[in-house]
């Protein structure tokens, strides 16, 4: 075996390790994508002045918090959190 060959063999070595590592981060991303889709989606429900309304989770809200003020100064308070599932629309998947 020359020098040559010796070369060639290792450069197909270093080629299947990449083509292997690159499959199996790609892998590790289709899962993390396929996870996120089964987490339901959390809401957290404030009401301000006898208004209710609706926003995203944030890490640190828990009910009976006092999340801001109202514009007329009194306390817009967390008074639920929810998980909501999402309803799968019809048709095939993309993926």
């Amino acid at each position: 075996m020359n020098t040559y060959q010796l070369y060639l063999f290792l450069l197909l070595i270093v080629m299947l390790i990449a083509t292997t590592a690159m499959t199996m981060k790609q892998m590790n991303e289709i899962r993390r994508l396929q996870e996120l889709r089964k987490r339901p989606r959390v809401i957290t429900v404030e009401e301000c002045e006898g208004k209710t309304t609706t926003r995203d989770y944030r890490e640190g809200d828990y009910v009976g918090l006092v999340s801001g003020q109202c514009p007329g100064g009194g306390p817009k308070r967390v008074i639920g959190i929810y998980a909501i599932k999402e309803e799968k629309k019809g048709g095939r998947s993309p993926i």
